[in-house]
């Protein structure tokens, strides 16, 4: 009998190298990012472009840094070192689940954090057990939400406000006027309003996410099974209460989570393997 195996990551196949499925993922996640810059450019000013733009640079220098210092004290080439670690990557997506409100110093902290207690602590790229951006995120969330900068908006994000609300709405008058402020489902589709850099517009992360998945960088079933089991899940919970359909899609459309979805849930390395696994897995997230 022939044992037929498929390790994650992916080191080669006939159609793509790592190295190049890492290049398409971060063109990706720039233009998610580029998307939030115009936002802000156009809503808010100049001023927040920069700090959008420094958030970056920061946390991609910073992750530099930590890769190349931990290269040194392995003895190992730093080049071919970085070129198989990918923290640019890495940088980009933590980026893009904080809010532009976010200080230079906690977008630091986060990506050395990030980078070396998310993967190099376990050996690097390929044998991390968590996501690395998602452990830079844990640490902001858990003790830098407090580090912002003044002058930048911090207004409420519709998850934020729905909380506020006891997260159950029944009323239509005061659905309507909730909805409102954000602009209506259709806006929370399209993404014109401020919050996590990279979270706020579900089309056009879908739209990447397509690209990607057309282009095997991802596997769609994993991101389809985690937003389908969110919409059944809240289905069921608006029908219980007597909540209109507008719920489930408020969840579906609102914070990270088609973030999340399309560009964490599909990371490689802390995927599982077979099919079955992942379809579980994404019902579990």
């Amino acid at each position: 009998m022939k044992f037929l195996t498929k390790v994650s990551p992916n080191n080669r196949d006939k159609d793509h190298s790592t190295q190049g499925i890492m290049a398409e993922l971060s063109v990706g996640l720039m233009v998610v990012f580029v998307f939030s810059m115009v936002f802000y450019f156009q809503e808010y000013g100049m001023d927040y472009v920069i700090h959008g733009v420094l958030l970056l640079v920061t946390a991609i220098l910073v992750a530099l840094v930590t890769e190349a210092v931990f290269a040194l004290s392995t003895k190992k080439s730093i080049p071919a070192h970085l070129k198989s670690s990918f923290p640019l990557v890495t940088a980009i997506i933590l980026v893009l689940t904080v809010p532009i409100s976010t200080s230079l110093f906690a977008i630091g902290v986060a990506s050395f954090f990030a980078i070396f207690v998310g993967k190099l602590i376990f050996g690097g790229f390929g044998h991390n057990i968590f996501n690395p951006a998602g452990v830079g995120r844990a640490v902001i969330v858990s003790s830098l939400m407090g580090s912002t900068v003044a002058d930048v908006t911090t207004g409420a994000t519709p998850i934020s406000s729905m909380g506020n609300a006891g997260w159950m709405i029944k009323d239509a008058a005061v659905t309507e006027k909730f909805l409102e402020q954000f602009g209506g489902l259709t806006n929370l589709l399209l993404g014109w309003y401020p919050g996590a850099l990279g979270e706020t517009s579900a089309l056009l992360i879908l739209l990447v996410g397509a690209y990607l998945a057309y282009r095997k960088v991802l596997d769609w079933k994993v991101p389809a099974v985690y937003i389908g089991s969110v919409f059944v899940f809240t289905s069921v919970i608006a029908l219980a209460n007597g909540v209109g359909m507008w719920y489930p899609m408020f969840h579906v459309l609102s914070g990270g989570l088609v973030f999340g979805a399309v560009f964490m849930s599909t990371d490689p390395v802390t995927n599982p393997t077979t099919i079955s696994g992942r379809m579980i897995y994404a019902i579990g997230l």
